[in-house]
């Protein structure tokens, strides 16, 4: 009985261990659209991620540049999500300037490591005029 024991605990010391559960949103993305894009996506717990979205554009042939960014947290679901973060600018009462009260970018994840991001509203505040924060993007460790 021992020596049955002994055998059973030394076979699985040499066996690989488990991976741990792998969280299919989590890490980061690359891509291009409204420029080249990218998003960073950490779990803080639960459906709760941190998010960071990039954007670029190069100049070319003298015509300016264009960058910007926005961060923030949003809740996701293996479907995807919405991401709202409230504008600075943002006057209830109007005027010729005022912002949104919020920039909105929808996520949708196509479960092989796609991601689509869709700027819908009141983000020109994060990025120049000539770059957003729409297009398709892979997660880098897609196809791994």
């Amino acid at each position: 009985m021992l020596r049955a024991f002994l055998v059973a605990l030394a076979l699985s010391a040499a066996l690989p261990a488990v991976a741990e559960d792998v969280n299919p949103v989590e890490g980061h993305y690359s891509g291009a659209g409204e420029g080249e894009l990218t998003v960073d996506l950490t779990h803080i717990e639960n459906d709760r991620y941190a998010i960071s979205i990039n954007t670029t554009t190069p100049m070319e042939n003298d015509v300016p540049g264009c960058g910007g960014g926005i961060d923030g947290e949003v809740l996701l679901s293996e479907q995807g999500g919405n991401f709202f973060v409230e504008n600075e600018s943002y006057d209830p009462e109007g005027g010729p300037l005022a912002a949104e009260r919020y920039c909105e970018i929808g996520l949708v994840f196509d479960g092989q490591g796609g991601l689509e991001i869709e700027e819908r509203d009141g983000c020109l505040g994060y990025h120049g005029a000539a770059c957003g924060f729409t297009g398709t993007l892979l997660h880098d460790a897609a196809g791994l």
